[in-house]
């Protein structure tokens, strides 16, 4: 009985969840640069700014793909192959004043063609060949990721409120949180209190839970908790390419070791040492390094 209940609770968390990320109207590039106002990066930028920025992301992205990860506050670049603070482009955008407002499509792109020349804080250059060979100790790309996932979240420590691996690309984020704050608590408390499921009789009844519209105060409150959470997450990000280099040297001394916990050993160095290969969105607290290098390098 607690394992059906259980898998009813999954599927309704998993359809509020689809229900929140999906574009029933328009597609997903509809709100590619639309102006948000509510993530901690956006909150660098006035309003007329804010906008400036998206239309000259926009003009940027009719030559070069972009994809903007909000929440995370990553830009992804596709050519040539990068991943970008959001924190550290709209800080410079802002720095350059009226300028950048009066022609946004030539500050973005001077402020982007200039990380491409020097991989500095906020920016790591990828290589999409990452992987040379179709399998590295018994493992595809796919398997890499699920790996590198497992090696960045440890059983038993709290702290890691978000990840992301893509295989294509040859990156991986890991987004840190010390501590939620009580007021964030409430935001999602209340929230919640907005969710009002019906009672759950049948199998029926949890297909119409998992497709129903949830109400909207729901999905505004979570939108805005999910926000406002953001001024306190810090975002790690790290290249599968050099984690790969470091993995194959560090396997001969760790021959019986699971792949993760290899990753983990080798990330753990890189993130301890400040190492190329891995950088953050923004300057990381104390806290913030210390709870990642527990997420990483506290193995079960």
């Amino acid at each position: 009985m607690w394992i059906a209940l259980g898998v009813i609770a999954v599927l309704i968390v998993a359809g509020a969840l689809w229900w929140k990320f999906r574009d029933p109207l328009r597609g997903e590039d509809f709100y590619k640069f639309h102006v948000e106002r509510q993530w901690a990066w956006e909150l660098l930028l006035t309003d007329e700014q804010e906008r400036a920025f998206m239309a000259g992301l926009e003009a940027y992205d009719e030559d070069v793909t972009v994809y903007l990860n909000r929440e995370a506050g990553v830009l992804r670049v596709y050519e040539p192959s990068m991943i970008v603070s959001l924190f550290l482009v709209a800080e410079q955008f802002a720095a350059l004043g009226p300028g950048a407002v009066a022609d946004p499509a030539g500050a973005v792109r001077h402020l982007l063609d200039r990380v491409t020349h020097a991989e500095t804080g906020g920016v790591l250059h990828l290589d999409d060949g990452w992987m040379p060979e179709e399998r590295v100790d018994g493992m595809d790309k796919y398997d890499f990721t699920g790996a590198m996932m497992s090696a960045t979240h440890a059983q038993g420590v709290d702290g890691g409120v978000g990840g992301y691996g893509d295989e294509d690309g040859g990156y991986g984020l890991l987004t840190v949180l010390v501590e939620l704050p009580q007021h964030v608590a409430r935001m999602y408390d209340d929230a919640h209190s907005h969710t009002s499921p019906d009672e759950i009789r049948n199998r029926l009844d949890v297909y119409k839970a998992v497709v129903q519209e949830p109400e909207p105060e729901f999905v505004a409150g979570l939108e805005s908790a999910d926000a406002e959470r953001s001024r306190f997450t810090n975002t790690l990000m790290y290249d599968y390419g050099r984690i790969l280099a470091g993995y194959q040297s560090a396997r001969p001394h760790m021959p019986h070791a699971q792949p993760s916990d290899v990753m983990a050993a080798v990330m753990a160095r890189m993130l301890a040492e400040n190492l190329p290969g891995m950088t953050w969105t923004r300057q990381p607290s104390p806290e913030q390094h210390q709870r990642a290098l527990d997420l990483i390098s506290t193995r079960g």
